[in-house]
């Protein structure tokens, strides 16, 4: 009778924590909650890289995600593109191409709340996506204090986007290559003021002039203040968020700084989300995506090229 009462007593704790849980996590996790505190369209759902099809708990899903390295997802439209994975950047191109009529937005800034939410792999994800369309497009690492898109391509420090603002070199806009990947360069003392200076802006209007997109990887925007600057020079900001970690407070607070500096949200993405139990994300039709795509993936391979000029 002791053991009995004990392991109902155990059970009802237990009910207990995890409603207490729950209700203390204010965490984003749906598409509806993103929605709701960004007063925005969830453009996108993307998976956790690691996440195989089938039946997993989540539990293993998120010790999967954590652990994931970055390089994982950083390629996927390339290296895997018939995962459900790549397939979810396709349609977060797809969206965004939708998203303002009758002409999409040229240039895009994506960012996030906080660090490690995943803005540069969908930032250099949606760059590739884009040129498979056989747009040319050019790929800026703008973030000048902890740069990702560059070291993830494996490109040199020597020239990048600190040096194009300096005016010792120039971008190489006739490079024969549907994507065009420009670094970050020597890292300046004074980030936030070269974003701001008037070169940055006159190299906006050049690459508006030589490319179909633009997409500009920059820092958090509650960490620093580089993002916001940038916001005011592009044609709609994509908010990456962390489906389970970013708080619905630093949502919010992200979406007041945009509007307070003029920047346009044109929506956001709710990255590395399981949502199969909620019927959003159709992982049993995830293998069939790579039929389709290992017939052209070959063909884009030779259609885009990166270039770090």
């Amino acid at each position: 009778m002791n053991i009995l009462l004990g392991m109902v007593g155990g059970l009802i704790l237990g009910i207990i924590i995890a409603f207490i849980k729950e209700g203390l996590d204010d965490s984003i996790k749906t598409p509806e909650d993103l929605e709701a505190f960004l007063a925005t369209p969830a453009l996108a759902v993307i998976p956790p890289a690691l996440a195989p099809p089938g039946r997993l708990n989540w539990l293993r899903i998120r010790r999967e995600r954590d652990s994931a390295p970055d390089e994982v997802a950083e390629l996927a439209v390339l290296r895997q593109p018939g995962s459900a994975l790549a397939e979810s950047y396709r349609s977060l191109r797809t969206s965004i191409l939708l998203s303002a009529a009758p002409q999409p937005p040229q240039a895009l800034l994506v960012t996030s709340a906080h660090p490690k939410e995943g803005k540069s792999c969908t930032s250099l994800n949606l760059a590739v996506a884009l040129a498979q369309r056989g747009n040319r497009v050019v790929i800026i690492d703008s973030d000048l204090r902890k740069p990702r898109i560059g070291p993830a391509l494996g490109l040199s420090d020597e020239k990048g986007l600190s040096t194009l603002l300096a005016g010792t070199h120039t971008l190489a806009s006739t490079a024969p290559f549907g994507l065009v990947v420009e670094g970050w360069g020597p890292r300046p003392t004074n980030p936030a003021e070269l974003l701001s200076s008037s070169n940055m802006e006159k190299l906006t209007r050049e690459l508006r002039q030589n490319f179909e997109h633009l997409v500009l990887d920059s820092p958090p925007l509650l960490m620093v203040t580089d993002a916001t600057v940038l916001s005011t020079l592009v044609d709609g900001v994509l908010l990456v968020v962390e489906s389970g970690t970013t708080a619905r407070g630093a949502l919010i607070r992200a979406r007041r700084i945009l509007e307070n500096a003029g920047g346009k949200i044109l929506g956001a993405v709710l990255n590395k989300a399981d949502l199969r139990r909620d019927g959003y994300y159709g992982y049993p039709y995830a293998g069939s995506y790579s039929y389709y795509a290992d017939r052209t993936a070959e063909k884009t391979s030779r259609l885009i090229g990166m270039s770090g000029k």
